[in-house]
C-alpha cells in the first residue's frame, strides 16, 4: 500500500471510490452471499445465469440481443470489425481522443486493418465534441461511426439531445452504422432527459462497462440485433475472449448493476454540488460547469507536485480526501485532475469542503 492509499484508507470524509478498500476474500465472499445457491457457471458463454443477465441488459436498452465479454476493448473492436466488413469499407469516424485511438495501442489498426478518418487536416477537434457539421465535412463516407457517451477526455461532456439526434439521423440516412462507446452511459440520463432505451435507439450497436461506474470486477456487454450479436460471438471466440467460464466477472457485474444503478442519478447531482463549491474559488475552474454526468475535470492554479503534497498533508490532518493526485497541463502553473462521484460521494460532508479548499489554496 502506498502512502497515498494508506492516508485514503484512514480518512473519514472521502469523496472518490466505492466504499473502503476490500480484500479479495471479502470481495469473493460478498459475491457468494449475493447468490441463491442454485446458480451454475457458464461453459464457454452458455448458461442460464449469464443468458438471463444478457437478456436483462438487452431489454433495458431496447436491443434484440447482448453478449457478455471480458473487456470493452474486445467488444468495441469486434463491433467496428463487423460493421466495416459488412460495408466493405474499413474506415471509421471517431473522436481523436477515443479510447481506441489513445489507450489500446491502436488495436483496431493492427488487428483489423481499420483506418480512422480525421476530422479535417490538421485536426483541431481534440478540445471539443464533434457534431453533425463535422460529419458533413468528412472527406469520405466512413464504414462506421463511433461516438463516446459521455466523452471521458473532455470531462464527461455530452452533446445536447437535438445535436445527438441530428448526428444519428445523418448516419441513418446514409446507412452508416453508428456504434456507441457507452462505458459510462449509466450517468447520462439526467442531462439527456431520456431513458436508456431511448438513447440506445439512436445507435446500431453499443457497449457498456460494468466496472467503471458499477463497481464490478471487470467485464462489458455488447448489444445490437440478433444477427449482429451472433456474429460478435464468433469474433469473441476468434480473439480468445470465449473463456471456459467468466462466472466471477458476470456475477460481480450483475450484483453491481443491481446495487449501484439506483444511485447513479444521485451521483450526478452530487458531482454538480461539488463542482459548484470548487468553482466558487477564483483559483479553481471545472469542465464542464455544471457537470453533465458524475465526473468532471478540475483545474487549479499552482504546481501539481506541491498541491498534491499539500492535499495529502491536509487529508491526514482533517480526514477529508478529494483526489489521489494532480497532473500537469500544457499551461504552466495550472494543475488538473478528475473528480468522480461514486458511492463514497453520497456520504461526503460538503460543509467541510470550503475550509479545506482555503487551506489547500493558501499561499
Amino acid at each position: 500500500m502506498t502512502k497515498v492509499e494508506d492516508v485514503f484508507a484512514k480518512c473519514s470524509n472521502v469523496l472518490p471510490g466505492h466504499g473502503a478498500r476490500r480484500s479479495m476474500k471479502t470481495i469473493f465472499q460478498a459475491l457468494a452471499d449475493g447468490l441463491q445457491g442454485n446458480e451454475y457457471p457458464d461453459q464457454y458463454g452458455e448458461g442460464d445465469y449469464v443468458a438471463s443477465f444478457e437478456a436483462e441488459i438487452a431489454t433495458l436498452f431496447g436491443k434484440e440481443a447482448a453478449v457478455f465479454m471480458p473487456s470493452g476493448t474486445m467488444a468495441q473492436q469486434i463491433a467496428l470489425r463487423i460493421w466495416c466488413e459488412r460495408r466493405r469499407n474499413f474506415t471509421v469516424a471517431m473522436h481523436p481522443t477515443s479510447h481506441l485511438e489513445q489507450a489500446e495501442h491502436l488495436g483496431y489498426q493492427y488487428l483489423h486493418q481499420i483506418k480512422r478518418i480525421q476530422f479535417s487536416a490538421p485536426e483541431f477537434l481534440g478540445s471539443r465534441l464533434w457534431d453533425v457539421r463535422d460529419l458533413e465535412r468528412l472527406s469520405m463516407e466512413p464504414g462506421a461511426i463511433l461516438l463516446e457517451l459521455p466523452c471521458r477526455p473532455l470531462g464527461g461532456e455530452l452533446l445536447p439531445w437535438d445535436d445527438l439526434f441530428a448526428a444519428a439521423n445523418w448516419a441513418k440516412v446514409r446507412g452508416v452504422p453508428l456504434h456507441m462507446d457507452g462505458a459510462r452511459l449509466w450517468a447520462c440520463r439526467p442531462f439527456l432527459g431520456k431513458n436508456y432505451a431511448q438513447i440506445a435507439e439512436l445507435f446500431d450497436s453499443l457497449y457498456v462497462s460494468f466496472y467503471k461506474d458499477l463497481g464490478g470486477l471487470a467485464g462489458a456487454m455488447l448489444l445490437g440485433s440478433s444477427g449482429f450479436i451472433k456474429e460478435a460471438r464468433v469474433w469473441q471466440r476468434r480473439l480468445g475472449g470465449n473463456l471456459t467460464t467468466m462466472a466471477p466477472l458476470y456475477v460481480s457485474a450483475r450484483l453491481g448493476f443491481q446495487r449501484v444503478l439506483p444511485q447513479i442519478d444521485q451521483w450526478v447531482k452530487r458531482a454538480q454540488e461539488v463542482a459548484a463549491v470548487l468553482s466558487s474559488f477564483d483559483k479553481i475552474s471545472v469542465r464542464p460547469n455544471p457537470p453533465h454526468v458524475n465526473f468532471f475535470q478540475v483545474y487549479i492554479q499552482g504546481e501539481p507536485k506541491s498541491l498534491t503534497q499539500t492535499h495529502l498533508q491536509l487529508a491526514q490532518e482533517t480526514g477529508t480526501f478529494l483526489f489521489f493526485s494532480l497532473g500537469a497541463t500544457m499551461t504552466p502553473g495550472i494543475a488538473t485532475t478528475e473528480i468522480h462521484c461514486w458511492e463514497n460521494s453520497l456520504a461526503f460532508d460538503l460543509d467541510k469542503l470550503p475550509a479545506f479548499l482555503e487551506k489547500l489554496l493558501a499561499p
